[in-house]
C-alpha cells in the first residue's frame, strides 16, 4: 500500500492532523511536524480494525497510536455507573491514540474503538519514545506536542461553554464532511449535548 499521501496536509482543516481529536496545525507548523510525519510513513504498520474492535481500553495502559488511513474511531469514557459517554472522534487523516497514557504509562481514561471497518498506520509507544530520543530536535518535537495538547485541552474546555452547538457541529463537519455516514444522529446529538430534534434543526439551518 502506498502511504506517501496518507500523512495529513496542514493546508486545509479537513485534512489537518489531530491527536485525541485535537488539531495539531493550530500551534505546530508543517515544517516542525515533518520529522514525525516521515517517521510514521517509515515505521507505521498498517493495522485493520473491525467495527467495535479496540485500539486501547479504559483502565489499561495504552501502548499504541497511529494515523487513521480509512474509517473512523470514537473515544468512549465509562462512568462509575456504567454509563458510556463519547468524548472524541478520529477520522481519516487524523491521529488516533491516548497520547498521555502511552507517554506517561498510566491507565487510559477512554476506550478507543473502530466505528466501522477501519485501518490505521500504528506505532508502539516504545518505538515513538526511541524516535524522540534520536536527537535534540526530535526530543523538542515531543515536548512541543505535549505543550500543544495542553493548549488544545484548554481551548476545548472554553469551547464547551462559549461555543454554540451549531459552531461545534460545523467544526466537526470541517473534519469529516460525511459525518453522519459514520456517526448516528442520536450519538452525535449526545456528543454535542443537545437533543436529536435540536440537532435536526441545526442541520436544516445549515443545509
Amino acid at each position: 500500500m502506498n502511504t506517501a499521501n496518507l500523512i495529513p496536509s496542514f493546508g486545509s482543516p479537513k485534512s489537518a492532523g489531530y491527536l485525541y481529536g485535537v488539531n495539531f496545525n493550530r500551534h505546530i507548523t508543517q515544517a516542525e511536524f515533518s520529522g514525525l510525519a516521515e517517521f510514521l510513513r517509515a515505521e507505521g504498520s498498517e493495522r485493520r480494525f473491525a467495527r467495535g474492535e479496540h485500539l486501547s481500553a479504559q483502565g489499561f495502559c495504552s501502548h499504541r497510536a497511529g494515523l487513521v488511513v480509512q474509517g473512523a474511531f470514537r473515544y468512549v469514557h465509562a462512568d462509575a455507573t456504567g454509563g458510556e459517554h463519547v468524548v472524541g472522534y478520529a477520522f481519516a487523516g487524523e491521529f488516533v491514540g491516548d497520547y498521555i497514557s502511552m507517554r506517561v504509562d498510566v491507565p487510559s481514561q477512554v476506550t478507543i474503538e473502530a466505528m466501522c471497518d477501519a485501518a490505521a498506520l500504528v506505532v508502539t509507544g516504545e518505538r515513538l519514545e526511541a524516535f524522540y530520543r534520536t536527537d535534540a530536535a526530535h526530543e523538542r518535537l515531543g515536548r512541543m506536542l505535549a505543550e500543544h495538547m495542553l493548549a488544545e485541552v484548554y481551548e476545548r474546555l472554553l469551547d464547551r461553554y462559549a461555543a454554540s452547538p451549531q459552531q461545534r457541529y460545523e467544526a466537526l463537519l470541517e473534519r469529516c464532511p460525511d459525518l453522519l455516514q459514520v456517526v448516528s444522529l442520536r450519538e452525535l446529538a449526545s456528543y454535542l449535548e443537545v437533543r436529536p430534534e435540536t440537532l435536526s434543526r441545526i442541520r436544516r439551518r445549515i443545509f
